[in-house]
């Protein structure tokens, strides 16, 4: 703690000391830097002392008040650089202590003979006055040391309070509001600067109090916030200073964060669904919002992208997302099954209808598939003839088996369509029916392809990489620079499929613990032969690159999650890998898209 810090007050107790004994004052610190002056040393104020220092150094040196009654032919004065020809006639100096340190020296200064009269009339009581101003202006030292101590206290309590994820508030005894964090500034839209809200203030307080003195647990209150009503969970402890309550600790809980977070934590959150499809490019945020948004419609889905981009997991995703997901997910492949057997294994069909047929006949998918969901997968290669069949079940909700005479089978289930085909193209060739087109194609969503998501490849491949490597147990943490470099490069014609085979390729081939280029197999590592790749922009922690906070934190979230999930574990767990408490792991899921 350095005189410097005050000396504003310094200045003023110099200036009255001078007043008082009508000599010239000077004061310096521990560094002989001059802290206040009067008079003829005034000009010289947060300037240094050196070369004319050397008594107030010997009295901070030892200690003690020195008296010099001969400037300049004293021989303590030799070192000074006014030495012989010195403009005083008198100097008393002090040195300034507090709690045993130096901090500096107070000296009084005679520049004429009335001065030097006045300056040693009653050296006695002179130094008495003078360790008296001493010791005040220690004093001051102190009372600032104190306040920046309480000042540095008040903001680390600040930031503490700012970083709970509880609103808390300290109000006194008249219900006052002494101090609120950010929480709580955001639950109660406190505005220091609006009346109405100091007026809301104490109407909060006494209806936290009421809630309070009726004993009921979980303790709740619904407080009035603007035009809107808000419930609150809440505590409120007393702080009491030598017996006496002096301020009261108020904390707060959002009753609709709470039961989200309960929600999420026990499993029940449906939004979750989403979160197997790893991204968070523009492109399939964009695919994944649209799809959140029809999971709870009974409406058809057209699904429509290239081979590998996820079109059954997005399915999967809707169904698990809606009010069906209790029950059944189906899903057949009209491109992988016999034509002559696909309308059975649609529709079904009665006993006898063909020769074979089961005793009792058999339901066909449509009716296994009951209040769930049926994936009908790549729908542009259905053959023509069953696409009016078809056409009849959407709009008709019902069906007859193949064979059936009797009455129809009512169709409950949702119908979500895929395909990579261009349907439209199809339609023009006479390969597929227009009004079926049109009967599917109520919502479409489209599946980008990997090479118009690039941002997401190395994610995909880090995702792919722990998956592999642990199931084939192997100690693989990461891709080297020119691993990605490709990878990120690659076209992809086979999407997300082919990155996970190639993946599973190089996991196997490589013997060390990073994925080097050449354990890649040859369509991906013979980029190598170009020579003008450059590397992934923003996708990998080089030394030389600056990466955003942001990104990095978002990076080691999902890379948290990724290894919860693959041992079915609770989000909690990924909270306490990274050191940070669950509300703030489901705020920052949130922030960062990373609950879906």
């Amino acid at each position: 703690m350095s005189l410097r810090e005050i000396q504003e007050s310094v200045q003023q107790i110099a200036w009255a000391v001078a007043s008082v004994l009508r000599v010239e004052v000077e004061i310096a610190d521990a560094d002989l830097m001059r802290i206040a002056g009067t008079g003829r040393t005034q000009a010289g104020v947060l300037r240094t002392m050196a070369g004319e220092d050397h008594i107030y150094r010997t009295s901070l040196f030892a200690g003690q008040p020195v008296v010099i009654t001969s400037p300049g032919e004293d021989e303590r004065c030799r070192p000074c650089i006014h030495f012989g020809k010195c403009a005083e006639t008198g100097e008393i100096c002090c040195p300034i202590m507090l709690d045993g340190q130096k901090v500096g020296v107070i000296g009084l200064l005679a520049f004429d003979q009335e001065q030097r009269e006045r300056l040693f009339s009653d050296v006695s009581s002179i130094l008495h006055f003078l360790q008296k101003m001493a010791e005040l202006i220690a004093s001051k030292l102190k009372e600032h040391s104190m306040y920046v101590e309480q000042q540095l206290a008040l903001e680390k309590l600040r930031i503490v309070m700012d970083d709970l994820d509880k609103a808390m508030l300290t109000v006194d005894q008249t219900n006052r509001i002494v101090q609120v964090n950010q929480r709580a500034r955001q639950y109660l839209e406190l505005d220091t600067e609006d009346k109405e809200r100091k007026i809301d203030a104490a109407a909060w307080i006494a209806a936290i109090r009421q809630a309070d003195e009726s004993q009921v647990t979980p303790k709740k209150v619904v407080l009035q916030v603007g035009k809107q009503e808000k419930e609150f969970l809440f505590t409120i402890k007393p702080i009491e200073l030598d017996g006496t309550i002096r301020e009261w600790v108020i904390t707060l809980d959002d009753v609709r964060e709470v039961v989200e977070i309960a929600r999420q934590v026990g499993g029940y959150d449906r939004e979750d669904a989403f979160s197997v499809i790893v991204g968070s490019s523009p492109a399939i945020l964009r695919a994944k919002e649209l799809a959140r948004r029809v999971a709870h419609s009974d409406s058809t889905v057209l699904l429509q992208g290239e081979s590998g981009t996820g079109k059954e997991l997005f399915a999967k995703a809707i169904h698990q997302a809606s009010q069906r997901n209790p029950h059944p997910f189906i899903s057949i492949n009209c491109a992988a099954i016999p034509e002559h057997l696909l309308e059975s294994e649609l529709f079904g069909y009665e006993e006898g209808s063909f020769t074979g047929a089961r005793k009792g006949g058999k339901p066909g998918l449509f009716e296994i598939a009951g209040k769930g969901t049926l994936l009908l997968d790549e729908i542009g290669d259905l053959p023509i003839h069953l696409q009016g069949k078809l056409l009849r079940v959407l709009q008709e909700k019902e069906l007859q088996r193949v064979g059936g005479t009797g009455k129809a089978i009512p169709v409950e289930a949702r119908i979500i369509a895929a395909t990579h085909l261009d349907l439209q193209e199809r339609v023009a060739q006479s390969l597929f029916r227009m009004d079926l087109y049109y009967r599917l194609h109520v919502i479409p969503i489209h599946l980008p392809s990997l090479r118009d998501r690039r941002e997401d490849i190395l994610t995909l491949a880090n995702v792919c990489l722990e998956n592999c490597a642990t199931r084939l147990g192997k100690s693989i943490i990461g891709f080297s620079q020119e691993t990605q470099t490709l990878l990120f490069h690659h076209d992809w014609p086979g999407n997300v499929r082919e990155l996970a085979n190639v993946v599973e390729y190089a996991v196997n081939m490589e013997m060390t613990s990073c994925i080097q280029a050449a354990s890649l197999p040859a369509g991906v590592s013979k980029l190598r032969d170009r020579g003008d790749l450059t590397a992934a922009p923003g996708l990998s922690f080089s030394d030389e690159e600056m990466i955003p906070l942001k990104e990095m934190e978002r990076f080691a979230i999902a890379k948290a999650l990724r290894r919860v999930q693959q041992k079915n574990g609770r989000k909690e767990e990924a909270a306490g890998m990274l050191g940070i408490s669950r509300a703030s792991l489901f705020r920052k899921l949130k922030e960062y898209g990373l609950s879906n």
